[in-house]
C-alpha cells in the first residue's frame, strides 16, 4: 500500500494561511467562506471534492455549492469529472493563473461600476453649466478622468489575461513597470497621464495580438 495514499494535500501550517485569502478576496466584494474556500483550493497539491472542502472548512454542503458556482462565474476555479473507485466525482482546482480573477472581477463588476459613476458625473457637469474654471466643474472633471484612468487600467488587465501565462505573459509583466515609470515621469496632470496610459495600452494590446499569432 502506498504509505502517501493517506496524507493530505495540505498541512496544518498551509491552513494558517487561509485567513488571509479570507480577507483580500473579502476587501474586494466576495463572502469570507469564498475566500477560505478558494484560499483552501489555492494551497491544497491535488484537487479536491466537495466533500473535503466541507470537512476541511467545517461549512455545510449549500455553502460549499454557492461558493464554488461564484468562483466558477469569476473564473477563479475549475471543475473536472473523475471515477473514484465506482462512481464519478467533481473536484475542483484553482486556476493557476491567478490574474484570471481579477480581470473577471473587473469585466463583470468594477467596469461597470465606474462606467456609471463616470456617466454621472458627465450628466451632472452639463446640468450645471458652469464654465470649465468654476470648483464644481473641476470637481466633476476630476471625477471623469479618474474614471478613465481606472477603465485603461482595466483594459489593460483584461487584456493581459487573455493571453494566459507564457514566454509573452511574462515579458509584458516584466516591463511593466519600467513603462508605468516613464509614464509617471514623462507626464504632468491627470488629462496626460489618462491621454498616455490609453496610448500605451493600445500599443501593447496591439503588440500582444501581433506576438500570440505569431
Amino acid at each position: 500500500m502506498d504509505p502517501k495514499a493517506n496524507e493530505k494535500p495540505y498541512n496544518q501550517e498551509l491552513l494558517d494561511e487561509i485567513p488571509v485569502f479570507e480577507n483580500f478576496l473579502h476587501q474586494i466584494g466576495f463572502k469570507r467562506n469564498e475566500g477560505a474556500i478558494y484560499g483552501l483550493l489555492v494551497l491544497s497539491a491535488t484537487p479536491l471534492t466537495s466533500e473535503e472542502i466541507e470537512k476541511t472548512l467545517h461549512l455545510s454542503q449549500s455553502a460549499v455549492s454557492l461558493a464554488l458556482k461564484k468562483l466558477t462565474h469569476y473564473g477563479a476555479i475549475e471543475t473536472r469529472e473523475s471515477r473514484d473507485k465506482e462512481k464519478r466525482v467533481k473536484e475542483h482546482t484553482a486556476k493557476t493563473d491567478s490574474l484570471t480573477i481579477v480581470s473577471s472581477v473587473f469585466r463583470k463588476r468594477e467596469q461597470e461600476t465606474i462606467e456609471e459613476f463616470k456617466r454621472m458625473a458627465e450628466r451632472a457637469l452639463k446640468k450645471t453649466g458652469d464654465s470649465e474654471n468654476t470648483p464644481r466643474a473641476k470637481r466633476l472633471h476630476s471625477i471623469i478622468s479618474t474614471c478613465n484612468i481606472a477603465e485603461t487600467v482595466m483594459n489593460f488587465v483584461i487584456g493581459l489575461a487573455t493571453i494566459g501565462n507564457g514566454p509573452l505573459y511574462e515579458e509584458v509583466v516584466a516591463n511593466l513597470p519600467k513603462a508605468l515609470q516613464m509614464l509617471t515621469v514623462a507626464t504632468k496632470g491627470t488629462e496626460q497621464v489618462t491621454k498616455h496610459a490609453s496610448l500605451l495600452t493600445k500599443t501593447l494590446k496591439e503588440n500582444i495580438l501581433w506576438r500570440a499569432q505569431k
